[in-house]
């Protein structure tokens, strides 16, 4: 599915998923720990953001204010 963000066409399914956050990091061409500090996080959040388990205990979702820093960088990568 695309969806529109601005100006911005991504091939993304709607809002952050762990599967979306995964397909960033590859678009990027960045490593998990280089994406966690570009967000000013640390590695291990970024890691709890990328289980696709919902219900797990490792599981915990990405705020909306750092998924919109994802959409920014892809944009400003011109890679969407």
């Amino acid at each position: 599915m695309a969806v529109s963000v601005g100006l911005i066409m991504l091939n993304f399914e709607v809002g952050y998923t762990p599967t979306n956050l995964r397909l960033a990091i590859t678009k990027l061409g960045v490593t998990q720990a280089a994406l966690a500090r570009l967000l000013g996080v640390s590695d291990r959040t970024l890691r709890q953001w990328l289980v696709e388990e919902l219900e797990a205990i490792g599981h915990r979702d990405m705020p909306l204010k750092q998924w919109r820093k994802v959409l920014e960088l892809l944009a400003t990568a011109n890679v969407v």
